[in-house]
């Protein structure tokens, strides 16, 4: 075998590829001897047996998901079939308008980020030449911060924006699993800069170069870069080598690619993007000096994902624009998810996507977000399902209740009997579901202004974090917001204008406009106090910090208060007025528009709070769902041959399901399995298992089971099913056993 060779089989042989694969076809295939069919179902009804040997459901003519017309419906009917299709199609057209109106500007607020870096980025790409930098190799630090999962969508848009938009030249983007050795790291450079691979020749190792004229060099020699430079097309195009997880990389490989870039850089002329999500001093201790001594060139930083990650939930969830939103259990789910896991964007992005779908999905009421713009359509679309579901809703459940509070009977009857009443209702609930969304939208941006302006910046919290305890009512009247608005009364004019002056932009389009109409004359009023006072700064009589002590005492307290309140200018005294008034209107637009969604009937179409299916999709416990499926496979392939009703009650746990001989085979090895202890002897378990698929020959075998040489091959299947789940090995003290590798529960 030639040095050649051997190097491929090192680096790039994959010995599965050569593996041989072996199908088992019984000798009587075609007899009657076979495993019973399972009997599946083919309908929402009650599963029928079926005749024949045939194991897949004869298909007819007309799918349970085409409507009248023959289309394809992608969302089931619901109400048990009983939803119309045209209301099923409308739901589909729903989530893809209104997903593909937040997915455009999510995409927006993606590509707005760090436009700032890679504009700056790119353009030292394009200006860099070694003549400018003595002839070291351009080397531009990007600080990325501690967020991996957000590295690779930023150096995908680096590489776009220099490699497509810009046009400077190829960029290749190097990670940490491309460091192998310093071979691969230059086959992937060659490869991926010159985007060719013509010519390779797998099994010496070469490749041939119209430059040399027939000349072979090896596909990891950086002349095939040159040649490829110096080729007039490519002619002053410059190669950017990106380098995405610096300190994952192998430290000697990084020193010898630094090197040959320097080598070859009156030749070839290289960029290199260093991405670092320490500091630029543990980049330096990772390095030899004799290394950094050849790069020179510039630092950039990068915006954090934690901003970026406010900006996208800011406006899908929180935005005036978006119609359906999360609600607080899963919003804060999904922070937690993304701050301790350090989930990238794409991922947050991929979970509110999950969330659309399934509340269009699952959810017949979410046909109203339909019909948002246009209530007159809602009366021919609503029929007697839809008022059915809205009366189960807890929402209307609790509206009830409190009317029944009140005593107000007459409310509660025409609400449960008379259905034109409960349409008027439906429709004015969703006005005042839209109205409420967007003044809570605003009372957080306002709540985020005033916290801007407290002195202990350490209990500030951003607006993403306050969502969900705001539609849990927990802000309502809390210690954060009486510390809030006790920070208002203590501020001197200068700040107070500037704090009024925000608020007042933020509520220009206000739902009501009277928190505006009551900041504007007292914005007025004490910016005439400051025109004409001999202060420029006016303070307040609740103001305590321009006393010289502060004593501890109640009783010294408010001597200390009267005292100041003497020494008080008249304009002073009237500015405390103003700021007591500008006090009072905030604490009631907060007590107002920061309440929770216990009294919003309806809230269940408009915010969706379901948790166990992004539990169950974005977190998923992946040994508790195989160890589920292999004890009640019934549950999963939907047939009724893997049940025995009579002896399986609903009660008892999943372990105790009878074994059937219709079961899948590593269902039925996965039953003995758990019955058996640390070490299971072969011969024993292939005995108790072919006593339930055998053909009778056993006192417990079933009716129409297999002979012995299928019984076997299945056997052997399922033990290598078993296998691959990890749930046994070979024991090495005993070699005709098997060894637990896991215990059900633990």
């Amino acid at each position: 075998m030639s040095t050649a060779l051997q190097e491929i089989q090192g680096t790039d042989y994959d010995p599965q590829e050569h593996l041989g694969c072996y199908i088992f076809t019984p000798p009587n295939a075609s007899s009657e001897a076979q495993r019973p069919p399972k009997r599946r179902r083919t309908s929402m009804s009650k599963g029928v047996k079926q005749k024949g040997k045939a194991t897949a459901a004869i298909a007819t003519d007309k799918s349970p998901y085409d409507d009248e017309h023959g289309c394809e419906l992608l969302f089931p009917q619901l109400f048990g079939g009983k939803e119309s299709p045209q209301a099923a199609k409308r739901r589909w057209e729903s989530y893809n308008e209104l997903w593909k109106e937040q997915e455009k500007r999510t995409n927006r607020i993606l590509a707005s980020v760090n436009e700032k870096m890679l504009g700056e980025v790119s353009g030292f790409v394009k200006r860099s030449t070694p003549e400018s930098y003595d002839g070291k190799v351009p080397t531009a630090v990007i600080l990325v911060g501690p967020n991996i999962a957000s590295h690779g969508p930023l150096f995908n848009q680096l590489a776009t924006r220099i490699q497509i938009n810009e046009r400077i030249g190829p960029v290749v983007v190097l990670s940490s699993k491309d460091a192998t050795n310093l071979k691969g790291v230059l086959k992937k450079l060659i490869k991926d800069a010159t985007q060719e691979d013509q010519g390779l020749d797998d099994e010496e190792d070469t490749v041939m170069t119209k430059k040399t004229q027939g000349a072979k060099l090896l596909n990891y020699d950086l002349q095939i870069l040159q040649n490829w430079c110096q080729e007039p097309v490519y002619e002053g195009l410059k190669v950017t080598v990106a380098i995405q997880d610096t300190e994952a990389f192998d430290s000697n490989i990084l020193s010898d690619l630094v090197s040959l870039m320097s080598a070859y850089l009156d030749r070839i002329p290289f960029t290199l993007l260093l991405g670092v999500a320490t500091s630029i001093e543990i980049f330096h201790e990772k390095v030899p000096k004799s290394i950094i001594r050849l790069l020179r060139g510039e630092k950039f930083d990068v915006e954090r994902a934690e901003e970026c990650l406010a900006k996208i939930f800011n406006d899908a969830i929180i935005g005036p624009e978006s119609v359906l939103r999360l609600g607080p259990s899963l919003s804060d789910f999904l922070l937690r998810r993304q701050k301790n896991h350090t989930q990238s964007i794409q991922a947050f992005v991929a979970a509110l996507k999950y969330a659309y779908m399934s509340h269009f999905y699952a959810n017949p009421l979410s046909m109203f977000l339909a019909f948002v713009d246009d209530l007159d359509g809602l009366d021919e679309a609503l029929e007697p399902e839809y008022l059915e579901a809205v009366k189960n809703l807890p929402s209307f459940r609790r509206r009830v209740e409190s009317l029944l509070e009140e005593k107000n009977t007459k409310s509660i009857r025409l609400l449960l009997y008379d259905d034109a009443h409960l349409r008027d209702v439906i429709k004015t609930s969703i006005i005042h579901c839209g109205s409420y969304t967007k003044s809570l939208a605003q009372a957080l941006e306002v709540l985020e202004i005033v916290q801007s302006f407290m002195v202990n910046q350490n209990n500030k919290l951003p607006r993403h974090e306050l969502y969900p305890k705001a539609l849990l009512g927990e802000l309502d009247g809390s210690p954060a917001i009486r510390e809030l608005l006790l920070t208002i009364k203590k501020m001197n004019s200068t700040k107070l204008i500037a704090l009024m002056d925000k608020v007042i932009e933020v509520i220009s389009d206000e739902t009501d406009g009277s928190l505006q109409g009551a900041m504007l004359p007292l914005r007025e009023r004490i910016a005439a106090l400051i025109k004409y006072s001999r202060k420029k700064n006016l303070n307040s009589e609740f103001d305590l910090s321009m006393a010289d002590t502060l004593r501890a005492t109640v009783v010294s307290k408010r001597v200390q208060l009267s005292e100041k309140k003497s020494v008080l200018t008249k304009e002073e005294e009237e500015y405390s007025k103003g700021v007591k008034e500008v006090h009072d209107v905030m604490e009631q637009y907060f007590s107002e528009n920061l309440k929770g969604l216990e009294g919003l009937l309806l809230h269940e179409v408009f915010f969706y709070d379901l948790l166990s299916p992004h539990r169950d999709v974005f977190a998923p416990r992946s040994r508790y769902a195989i160890e589920r499926a292999l004890s009640r496979p019934q549950d999963y392939l939907g047939c009724t041959c893997c049940s025995d009703p009579s002896e399986y009650d609903d009660n008892n746990p999943p372990s105790d399901n009878p074994i059937m001989p219709t079961m899948p085979v590593a269902s039925i090895l996965y039953k003995l399995y758990l019955e058996s202890g640390p070490l299971i002897n072969t011969f024993d378990l292939w005995s108790a298992f072919y006593s339930i698929v055998g053909d009778g020959e056993s006192r417990d075998a079933g009716e129409g089971g297999v002979d012995r040489t299928t019984a076997q091959a299945l056997f052997y299947r399922g033990l290598a099913e078993l296998r691959a789940l990890g749930f046994v090995r070979t024991s090495k003290k005993k070699t005709d056993h098997l060894a637990k590798l896991a215990w059900k529960g633990l």
